[in-house]
């Protein structure tokens, strides 16, 4: 194998490998072993030809092609190796010509990148303050949720819920036809049609009434967008909501039940309180982190940058394809080309380099450390949660050492950021961090990535490391 290693430019280096006889041995054994069992050549049974009959038969580069997405790969493994290159993901493979055998690998070097005075960051904390306003629309949202519906001999109002006869027509063709339908009249809403439910209001049992509307032109439905269509309604029963009483029966009827008002009352507060500081404390977060994230700069390979916002293609590609929509369908009805949507998706890949990278290096400075008892305890908690089957029967998943790796991943970047959010608090280090800093404790790590063909993203590789 012959190898060549151009400069470095932009935090990647190409890699131009020519592969001689020698390095293809294994690589027609194998394409041989793939086709020999699909081929009848006369005069020997149906895979029992010899290679080099095979070879012949077929041609070279042919059983070559038979195994080209596994050679590609550990050729340029090997040249990478060879050339004691450190690389922090995954290369870009390009094969340039088929005799002899070229190869154009591009590979993505750590990035260049500084940390800018993050010591220096100091964000205030707010305030959480749960009102009594805050406690009373949460009672009141309970309190809907257990409503009744009762009949009523009165003209239609606003918030009833109203069984109709209702036909749709534009130009004579009905595109609508509900008999005994139910409908919520909410005056926030725009169902079935925008401005359809004010035309019911006033409206008696048994009354029937012609209407027109104006479909907006952003209307779900192109057919109707933008057109003026014609109903005819007729109205049957009417219901109107009953809300039960604040009291303390109204308390026992809440969940497993409550002995008193004030009882609920007081769990509801309870949980608003944790609530609010929970979102108060994910709002800090993410200002000290934009705030950190403001104040570094790095230098990213392009390849490591076209890496990500492939795999956040193919994230996007799974989604949809969970709901049985079809990317290009998606991307037609928001009007979009594939390379429009890739521009957006690169400013996104770009940010979560930038902080995969970013929190590395803190981690790196700071000395975090994550020990095997860490693992183990968050492990534990995994699986104490993870424990039952979907009929409630007791399992006992398998945790595997890939699975361990992304618990350290996840645990060093927690710390990382419990770090950073105590900067921006102005804490002091504890004795242990600042003895730990003093003799050298911090980690030695070396962002070493195998470059392999796998679904895992560059970024997920290096987070929390």
């Amino acid at each position: 194998m012959k190898i060549t290693q151009e400069e470095v430019v932009d935090r990647q280096t190409v890699l131009n490998i020519e592969l001689e006889d020698d390095d293809l041995e294994s690589y027609l054994d194998m394409g041989y072993r793939k086709v020999a069992p699909r081929l009848s050549i006369p005069g020997f049974r149906k895979g029992k030809a010899p290679r080099r009959i095979v070879e012949r038969f077929v041609g070279r580069e042919n059983l070559l092609n038979e195994v080209i997405d596994t050679m590609l790969p550990e050729i340029t493994g090997r040249a990478i190796d060879e050339q004691s290159i450190e690389a922090a993901g995954m290369p870009s493979i390009e094969l340039e010509d088929l005799d002899p055998i070229t190869v154009k690998a591009t590979v993505p070097l750590k990035p260049e990148i500084s940390l800018g005075n993050y010591t220096e960051i100091r964000i205030e904390e707010e305030q959480t303050i749960v009102s009594e306003e805050d406690i009373q629309q949460r009672l009141e949202q309970i309190q809907h949720g257990m409503a009744s519906w009762e009949p009523v001999e009165r003209s239609v109002r606003m918030g009833d819920l109203v069984t109709v006869q209702a036909t749709g027509s534009d130009d004579g063709k009905n595109f609508m036809d509900e008999k005994d339908a139910v409908m919520f009249l909410d005056e926030d809403s725009d169902r079935p049609f925008p401005g359809f439910a004010q035309h019911l209001v006033d409206m008696a049992q048994d009354e029937s009434k012609d209407f027109t509307l104006v479909i907006p032109d952003d209307f779900s439905d192109e057919n109707l967008a933008g057109k003026e269509v014609a109903f005819s309604v007729t109205v049957g029963e009417i219901k109107e909501r009953i809300l039960p009483e604040l009291d303390d029966e109204f308390a026992k009827g809440v969940g497993d039940g409550y002995d008193s008002f004030e009882a609920l009352k007081a769990e509801i507060e309870s949980d608003a309180n944790t609530a609010a500081e929970s979102n108060a404390t994910q709002k800090y977060n993410e200002a000290v982190m934009e705030a950190f994230l403001n104040g570094v700069t790095i230098e990213v390979a392009p390849v490591m940058v076209d890496h990500e916002v492939d795999h956040l293609e193919g994230e996007r590609t799974r989604v949809l394809s969970q709901i049985n929509v079809r990317l290009d369908d998606y991307l037609r009805s928001m009007g979009k080309s594939e390379d429009e949507m890739r521009d957006e998706l690169r400013a996104e890949a770009e940010g979560r380099i930038k902080r995969t990278f970013a929190m590395s290096k803190l981690a790196e400075e700071e000395g975090i450390e994550v020990t095997e008892e860490d693992v183990e305890e968050r492990v534990k908690e995994i699986l104490a949660n993870n424990t039952q089957d979907t009929e409630g029967l007791p399992v006992q998943p398998e945790f595997t050492d890939e699975m361990r790796e992304s618990v350290d991943r996840l645990l060093r970047s927690e710390k990382t950021l419990e770090r950073l959010v105590a900067v921006a608090k102005g804490e002091p280090r504890s004795k242990s961090e600042s003895e730990s800093e003093s003799s050298g404790a911090a980690p030695d790590k070396q962002d070493e990535v195998a470059a392999e063909n796998t679904e895992e993203s560059d970024t997920e590789k290096h987070e929390g490391e």
